[in-house]
């Protein structure tokens, strides 16, 4: 813990606090916080106490919420997070699933939130949050929270030695002075690690495995899958940070030193996959069923959520991604969940998710034989229909075309049959131009990207994020070339 304290103790020294126009009011309402948490016994709150507490926890997200950096910075400062924690420790002290916590579930709640808007888009107090260790409190609240709900499994089938060196990271000095950027490398790779070893996501494959029917009608259910599956796709993408899997997903080499990568493989990419599945195709097949209601929108964030971390882990580990969606009965699951996801896409609007599903179809079959033949199989019209037959914008565009062309190159490439279900909606002549306007913009397209562009603006601009660049010119000869008859 030496280092976590030094780091709040370098801060505190050599930080000034920003010129927020709720400074004073901010520091008076932490005061207030910490005034009412000292005076409290070890029983329950009184309900006019837990009033107090939320009516100070309103004031503190009201201002937050307009997410100016100056304002969450002096919240900081003046150890807002630190009362927040103090708050939120009670949970810990709850051992069954039935106790009641000291504090309301709702105040709990409330403090959740201003931790939440307190970090919102504050690089300064994430890496306070980081490099002070108070991430790991929070991780550890987590699991606890989980632990009470999800029962352990058979450890021989879970079960993972820890390296105890894994934590070295959170508990011991350096010694040496490292740059900014390789302590913050450095620590999230601690975290990672920690995350992975302490059983954090073996609880929440528990938390996916268990969804076995709809959610229509269970909103907080479907919140948690949202939220669950966005800590998913954030982790990996802290990982791909870290491994460097940027810009070149297709170069195998990188090592993945956190035991993520492994993790997710072995756990079928933490059950996300049959969740998607028992949530969308619970009841009817799309294709014979014009008149099903459409999803609701707690399922189609799920949907979004889940298919965007399946995107991600695609970039951390290409092979591992299509090794464990190709598998027997995962592979047909996944041409299930997509053929439904496209089927809804086209007879109600929802551009981000039909988005990461193309995306995601690409990522399967670029160079995988195997997987190319699984998105042209099965009830018609076919996974690769559906894409073929998608509105005319995505043809016409160039940024739909820049969405949908390189996964319809990465399900076709040297593979004659797709070739030939793809010559029926389209010309590849089309595939062969994008191609060519690819290798002529290259150049100047690698110039004007922002290099902290996103992950998503970067899939949708560039053809080398999507397939390989040193088979641009197999492709291109493959494409113009005339079928056989």
């Amino acid at each position: 813990m030496f280092v976590a304290k030094e780091y709040e103790t370098s801060v505190e020294a050599k930080n000034q606090v920003p010129d927020s126009p709720y400074k004073a009011k901010l520091q008076r309402l932490v005061k207030d916080l910490l005034k009412q948490l000292q005076g409290q016994d070890s029983g329950q709150w009184a309900n006019n106490k837990a009033s107090g507490l939320d009516r100070t926890l309103g004031e503190i997200s009201r201002i937050l919420e307009k997410k100016s950096n100056a304002d969450q910075v002096a919240f900081q400062v003046g150890g807002g997070l630190s009362a927040l924690e103090q708050i939120l420790q009670v949970i810990t002290a709850v051992t069954t699933p039935t106790a009641v916590p000291r504090i309301p579930l709702k105040s709990l709640c409330a403090a959740v939130n201003a931790y939440y808007l307190a970090c919102s888009c504050c690089n300064f107090n994430c890496s306070y949050v980081l490099f002070s260790n108070k991430i790991v409190f929070l991780v550890d609240v987590l699991l606890h929270q989980l632990t009470l709900y999800v029962p352990d499994e058979d450890k021989s089938i879970f079960g993972r030695s820890v390296n105890k060196q894994v934590f070295e990271g959170f508990t011991t000095d350096a010694k040496v002075k490292s740059s900014a950027a390789e302590s913050y490398s450095t620590r999230a790779q601690d975290l990672i690690s920690y995350v992975v070893n302490m059983g954090l996501i073996d609880k929440l494959y528990g938390c996916f495995l268990s969804v076995q029917s709809p959610i229509d009608e269970h909103p907080k259910m479907s919140a948690f899958l949202q939220q669950a599956s966005s800590l998913l796709h954030q982790m990996c993408e802290l990982c791909i940070a870290i491994t460097g899997r940027v810009p070149n997903i297709f170069d195998n080499k990188r090592q993945d030193p956190t035991g993520l990568t492994a993790l997710l493989q072995s756990t079928d990419l933490v059950g996300v996959v049959h969740t998607l599945y028992c949530i969308l195709l619970h009841s009817f097949l799309p294709e014979s069923s014009q008149a099903h209601e459409p999803y609701g929108p707690g399922v189609i964030q799920v949907a979004i959520h889940g298919i965007r971390f399946l995107n991600s882990f695609a970039i951390l580990d290409l092979s591992a991604f299509q090794s464990v969606l190709g598998a027997e009965g995962l592979s047909l699951a996944f041409r299930h969940i997509g053929s439904s996801l496209l089927w809804y896409c086209t007879q109600h609007s929802s551009e981000e998710l039909l988005h990461e599903v193309i995306i995601c179809v690409g990522y399967f079959t670029v160079n995988h034989p195997d997987n190319q033949v699984i998105v042209q199989s099965g009830r018609q019209p076919s996974v690769l229909q559906k894409l073929c037959q998608l509105p005319f914008q995505y043809f016409s565009h160039p940024h739909l075309i820049r969405v949908l062309f390189p996964t319809l190159i990465s399900a076709c490439y040297n593979n004659s049959h797709n070739k030939v279900i793809l010559q029926q909606e389209m010309s590849c002549v089309l595939l062969a131009t994008f191609i060519q306007d690819c290798a002529a913009n290259e150049k100047d397209s690698d110039s004007k990207i922002n290099k902290n562009a996103s992950r998503c603006f970067l899939d949708y601009c560039l053809l080398s994020y999507r397939f390989p660049r040193d088979q641009w010119d197999s492709a291109l000869q493959f494409f113009l070339k005339k079928q056989e008859e």
